[in-house]
């Protein structure tokens, strides 16, 4: 009770979904990073000459149990949040604990929204952990439930993410563009389909460029670490 009083929210989500959510069930590590990703979401809007404030039906794709949710609604007084994850018992809290709507969704496409639903969509550490083809699957969906000149933000695996990897493989990110890597790391956390990607920036001008315009590319632009993509719904 004292740290949820410290934090100035009514309720968190608990240690095991925090965990899963954010690698660690530190509870002031998962509150930093949330209201860090909030301010990084709200600095990217401006560089495209947008407020938060001026959209009207917001997304978070990937939500988990609402590390970023808990403090955009604090954000924004007029907007109206949805999120949507494969973690059924993360979105079983978040409709307990946060206002807004919320739905589970499969690993594939399609979600349960209309065609142009929404005008802001966020999917931060998504795009990080998906293979090619099911990539490109949800950026034709993504691109479906969101209105013309809607913006999505998403995150990737920049250049400032390979340093550990092996020589073979950063070779293979450099000439591809796109790497996937297998490891028992997130077994028996998340299904076998989530893993590891890295992109490089003409990858994503050119593969992501075929389904939004590329407005920009913020290197380390979330939490100091993940690259932001900000894309526009023709």
């Amino acid at each position: 009770q004292r740290n949820i009083k410290r934090s100035g929210f009514d309720c968190l989500p608990p240690a095991s979904l925090r965990y899963r959510v954010h690698g660690s069930p530190g509870l002031k590590s998962f509150l930093k990073v949330g209201k860090k990703c909030t301010q990084d979401i709200e600095t990217s809007l401006l560089k495209i000459g947008k407020l938060l404030d001026s959209f009207q039906h917001i997304l978070d794709f990937g939500c988990g149990c609402g590390r970023t949710l808990l403090w955009l609604g604090s954000h924004s007084q007029s907007s109206s949040f949805y999120g949507t994850d494969i973690d059924a018992e993360a979105i079983a809290w978040c409709r307990n604990h946060l206002p807004g709507n919320f739905a589970v969704n499969k690993p594939l496409p399609p979600l349960e929204y209309s065609s142009e639903r929404f005008d802001l969509l966020f999917a931060i550490s998504v795009f990080t952990h998906l293979d090619e083809e099911p990539q490109l699957q949800w950026l034709r969906e993504l691109e479906r439930i969101i209105k013309k000149k809607g913006v999505l933000i998403l995150t990737v695996h920049g250049y400032h993410c390979w340093k550990d990897l092996r020589e073979d493989d950063l070779q293979k990110v450099k000439e591809a563009g796109f790497l996937f890597l297998k490891s028992n790391f997130w077994k028996g956390l998340f299904p076998d389909w989530y893993q590891t990607a890295y992109h490089t920036r003409e990858y994503v001008f050119e593969n992501y460029g075929k389904y939004f315009n590329v407005l920009d590319y913020i290197p380390r632009g979330l939490n100091d670490h993940q690259n932001i993509v900000i894309l526009q719904k023709p």
